[in-house]
């Protein structure tokens, strides 16, 4: 599922689609909220969905940026 506020400006262009998923965090947690340069989408969380392209990238940033973050966390803390 992907709810997006905006829809004319996207409509006005041809946007490629690309999937992504999401994993949920927690029980409770159904979908995120993404913005990018003013448009912004809820992407459903839990499964793949398709996503115009540049949300994508946002999306993948975020994620490896998660991953950068908690390898250096696990590298640097003493026990």
């Amino acid at each position: 599922m992907l709810r997006e506020k905006g829809l004319e400006k996207m409509s006005q262009k041809k946007v490629k689609m690309v999937p992504v998923f999401i994993p949920k965090e927690s029980r409770n947690d159904t979908e995120r909220f993404i913005s990018v340069n003013g448009e912004s989408i809820l992407v459903q969380t839990g499964k793949t969905v398709e996503v115009p392209e540049h949300f994508a990238e946002v999306i993948m940033n975020s994620e490896k940026m998660a991953r950068i973050s908690a390898e250096y966390i696990d590298n640097n803390i003493s026990l």
